[in-house]
């Protein structure tokens, strides 16, 4: 899922390419890191399924977290977490949770919130303090987002859930039906889901984009747009470890011919910070200020802007008219129906057109797929890249999202702003 911050810059595939003089590199996943990593105190495992009992998410990739009243014993692990390469910080349903976490608020005491806007819908809810437990790893005193569901206003009270701003507009996933999933583990190449721009005063010349409120009730109205310090934003939890603070790596083994029902992998912490997360022969692309790279399809087309994403359960890309590829009717028109199983082949360069790598991919006919057969999971699932239909997401209709089907098969790493790898200084992506 891929919400207002994009992504910024990274390093190269190879020393020439540091020099300014260009390389290209073939299609090297699986090389220089074994999948997939075995117990430790800096890897949690993933699994892709179906989602929460009785839904049918496909190409959903979950973890486990636990979090606790901050500073107690008093805790909950909550499963079914989409973990998200595309967005930062953590967000919980608050129909998921049974703990009562104490709420941030601004230096007046008054309370926090946010509209998270991703490309396709935006999430309202609260912000509160918790400590998070995952794998061995912790951070304490972390601020979440409770997700709120419907709100009855008619009266008004002082605490949460709060009415949803008018101003915050799109398609409300904030219910466990239509987000299919606990919550959304947010661990992108940024630190805060906002940063500078969300701690300036809102107003007509001011850079803030509203999706952060302060909220004195939960009167329709009584939420307004506020600056909030860096400090109090959702961030990304890994960047706040004590140690493997410097990115992760989501590790998938590939997915047979028709899919899978479902399928286990592994979210190591670090990158080169041990013996199991180490970096060497994988593809480095630089990306830009708003975290992307650029996509070739065909390899000798004008390139897109592209971006990877766990959170996307498909490969979106590009347009019918763009691809020449049928779309789907009905139900799944969101997704490509080709009369057969497409094997295509884009380039993907790092911001800079330094590094090029060929990627294979396949795009299969989604209704053949999804016919039913008990399978959850498939490398060949996708469709046209859509217009947001929320704000701040800054991107046309001609991108690339290479969503999860790209991590089959691969280690897949996202190294975090300003952070420090034997590859280079984060954020970057590497395959």
């Amino acid at each position: 899922m891929r919400g207002y911050r994009m992504r910024r810059a990274g390093l190269a595939c190879a020393s020439v390419a540091l020099l300014g003089l260009g390389t290209a590199c073939s299609d090297n996943s699986g090389l220089g890191h074994s999948l997939i990593a075995g117990p430790a105190d800096n890897v949690t495992e993933l699994t892709v399924d179906s989602g929460l009992p009785d839904m049918s998410y496909y190409n959903g990739i979950f973890a486990t977290v636990t979090v606790c009243v901050p500073d107690t014993s008093d805790c909950q692990s909550i499963d079914h977490v989409l973990v998200d390469t595309g967005s930062a910080g953590l967000r919980l349903l608050g129909s998921a949770l049974t703990l009562s976490l104490p709420s941030v608020t601004d230096d007046n005491g008054v309370a926090l919130a946010e509209c998270t806007q991703f490309i396709s819908a935006f999430l309202w809810g609260s912000l509160r303090s918790a400590d998070l437990r995952i794998s061995g790893e912790q951070v304490n005193h972390l601020a979440i987002q409770v997700i709120d569901g419907p709100v009855n206003t008619s009266t008004p009270v002082e605490g949460p859930p709060y009415a949803v701003p008018n101003d915050c507009t799109g398609y409300n996933a904030g219910t466990a039906d239509d987000l299919q999933a606990n919550g959304i583990l947010g661990i992108s190449n940024f630190v805060q889901d906002c940063g500078q721009h969300c701690t300036e005063s809102p107003g007509l010349t001011s850079s803030n984009p509203g999706l952060y409120y302060a909220c004195s009730s939960a009167r329709t109205g009584d939420c307004q747009v506020a600056a909030v310090p860096l400090a109090q934003q959702l961030a990304n939890p890994v960047a706040l470890f004590s140690q493997d603070n410097n990115g992760t790596i989501i590790e998938l083994p590939a997915v047979p011919p028709a899919g899978a029902p479902s399928m286990v992998g592994s979210l190591v912490f670090g990158i080169g910070t041990r013996d199991n997360n180490a970096v060497s022969q994988e593809t480095v692309l630089q990306l830009d200020s708003r975290g992307t790279f650029k996509t070739q399809y065909p390899v000798d087309a004008r390139p897109n802007l592209a971006f990877v994403d766990s959170g996307s359960n498909g490969l979106y890309f590009l347009s019918s008219a763009l691809t020449a590829i049928p779309t789907c009717v009905g139900l799944l028109s969101a997704f490509y129906c080709p009369a057969f199983t497409l094997n295509l082949t884009a380039k993907n360069q790092d911001a800079k057109g330094l590094v090029s790598v060929n990627v294979k991919f396949s795009i299969a006919n989604a209704i053949s797929l999804l016919s039913g057969r008990g399978n959850f999971v498939f490398d060949d699932l996708g469709g046209p890249s859509t217009a947001p239909s929320s704000g701040g997401i800054g991107m046309s209709m001609a991108y690339f999202d290479w969503g999860l089907p790209f991590f089959f098969g691969r280690s897949v790493f996202t190294a975090i702003e300003g952070k420090s790898t034997p590859a280079g200084t984060g954020p970057f992506v590497a395959f």
